[in-house]
């Protein structure tokens, strides 16, 4: 092979290589939605314990689902439409929920009961919220959350 060839040989690999690591970057979006949005928001309680998180003011690609702690503030809003999973705190220890095709379920729980992870997969027409009575914990929808505790 000439020189020539060599370097472009090279050249190809290297542009290859470039595009499969852009590839495989996590992404910071929702996808589809074009936007920079993260598909969830955590409440910042580092200067408020009893601080909410802010329901937010995009548009989901599915609905926004809730995480109440002692029926006053909301620790965590999610994307159902995004999968992912999320862990907060309670009473008790830890829930890790697990968010997959528009649905999601207590995936592991600290607690002595585990009702809420015997629940199974809930979806945005379920009839029944997500209860973890130990951890003091409801998974619902923001439209009730809001109603809930009044923000």
């Amino acid at each position: 092979m000439k020189k020539k060839e060599w370097i472009l040989l090279a050249v190809i690999a290297v542009v290859s290589l470039a595009a499969i690591l852009i590839m495989r970057l996590p992404k910071n979006t929702a996808e589809g939605t074009g936007t920079n949005h993260q598909p969830y928001v955590y409440a910042d309680d580092s200067e408020d314990p009893y601080a909410s998180a802010v329901l937010p003011d995009w548009e989901p690609e599915g609905e926004w689902i809730a995480v109440v702690f002692r029926s006053s503030r909301v620790v965590l809003y999610f994307d159902s439409g995004v999968d992912g999973e999320y862990t907060v705190h309670g009473n008790v220890g830890h829930m890790d929920i697990e968010v997959k095709d528009r649905k999601w379920h207590v995936k592991d729980v600290d607690c002595y009961d585990y009702t809420c992870k015997n629940m199974g997969w809930m979806s945005a027409d379920a009839l029944l919220p997500i209860i973890c009575l130990p951890n003091d914990l409801v998974i619902i929808d923001a439209e009730t959350a809001q109603n809930m505790t009044g923000g």
